[in-house]
């Protein structure tokens, strides 16, 4: 009896543990100060004028919340300009226009919506973003644009060889090490000429009064890779990110160019279960 109630404790106090949120789960991370900070602090220092990109792991449901969230927090400040897009192509900036201030009634089939963003997870931030934003808007490439850059190159050129180098092993690893390595270098013009398109976009929809939310992926997102690298106006950088086991906040911060922060900010967001992205690529 004494035997069974005890192995019914630990079985409990190991559920228990299990569950209990990883230490740095929601916290705000400043990568040069080296020390917390809540999302209101870091409002308070966005200067009007420039950007805020939210870099996000696309399949994590609680990165689009956090986004959903913090654009309502900045329209309650009444400090939120425009928000921009990664998820949409210049060509649906008609229906975005259209949809503005609608969005609790809009359906991804009116913004001409692409099925590789799935709607059960952007839903909601467009649709709060449509509602509170002063405009929404397309931030990428179309795919004709994205396949000429493939042939051609992108229209702004590179940057420097230690980019060059970067970028090639960064997608060279991002795809598990199965492709061969002539064919990256198309995808690496791809990269770049999205960095640039949305930057062009960022300077576009800037406001001198106000700060704007960029939508996009981590790398797009990185100051020394990404989007910052070609715009001229003041960048925020927040990479959110998955916690594991590790409770070192400086332990999380990508490794990136020598000389260059990766990023300003990193917000930590619990764990997703253990996934297999190189499977496809096995077999």
């Amino acid at each position: 009896m004494k035997y069974g109630l005890l192995l019914c404790l630990l079985t409990w106090a190991g559920v228990l543990q299990a569950q209990a949120p990883h230490p740095l789960e929601g916290r705000l991370w400043a990568i040069a100060d080296a020390r917390f900070l809540s999302p209101e602090q870091l409002f308070e220092q966005l200067p009007a004028g420039g950007w805020l990109l939210l870099g996000e792991q696309h399949d994590h449901p609680q990165h689009h919340q956090i986004q959903t969230e913090w654009i309502l927090a900045l329209a309650a400040r009444q400090q939120l300009g425009a928000v921009a897009l990664e998820m949409a192509d210049h060509s649906q900036q008609g229906a975005l226009d259209q949809a503005l201030g609608h969005g609790q009634t809009i359906t991804p089939e009116a913004l001409q919506w692409q099925s590789g963003w799935p709607w059960s997870l952007y839903g909601e931030v467009v649709s709060t973003a449509l509602d509170h934003a002063t405009a929404v808007a397309a931030a990428d490439l179309t795919r004709d644009e994205q396949r000429a850059a493939y042939r051609h190159g992108a229209p702004e050129g590179e940057l420097e060889h230690d980019h060059t180098e970067f970028m090639a092993e960064l997608l060279f690893d991002s795809h598990c090490g199965q492709l061969p390595r002539q064919s990256l270098d198309g995808m690496r013009q791809v990269q770049l000429a999205r960095d640039q398109q949305m930057a062009r976009v960022l300077s576009d929809y800037a406001d001198v009064q106000r700060t704007g939310v960029m939508l996009t992926g981590a790398i797009h997102a990185r100051r020394d890779l990404g989007i910052p690298r070609w715009l001229a106006l003041p960048a925020t950088s927040v990479l959110m990110i998955a916690v594991n086991d590790d409770t070192a906040p400086a332990n999380y911060l990508p490794t990136g160019l020598p000389g260059r922060d990766s990023a300003d900010y990193l917000l930590f967001t619990r764990a997703l279960p253990g996934q297999d992205h190189c499977a496809e690529f096995e077999g």
